[in-house]
């Protein structure tokens, strides 16, 4: 059996989708059925992309410590 490898969707790829979908929810005259999965798609790529902000915002947080602490530890 081969392996499928998935490619993940970067944060923009996801937030492009997301605008996407939003506009065609607000634009469109679709059936319910429909507005109802691109509304669960919409939510996932929401949590998806806020996941990813959150992670970054971390991140930023964790460098500006580390940069701090140099910072300082140089004028003792």
């Amino acid at each position: 059996m081969t392996e499928k490898k998935v490619k993940k969707e970067t944060f923009e790829e996801s937030l492009t989708k997301l605008e996407s979908i939003i506009k065609r929810l607000e634009s469109e005259n679709i059936p319910l059925e429909e507005m109802l999965k691109l509304y669960e798609e919409g939510i996932s790529l929401s949590k998806t992309c806020r996941k990813v902000l959150e992670d970054a915002q971390k991140k930023l947080q964790v460098i500006s410590e580390q940069l701090n602490d140099e910072n300082t530890s140089t004028f003792e």
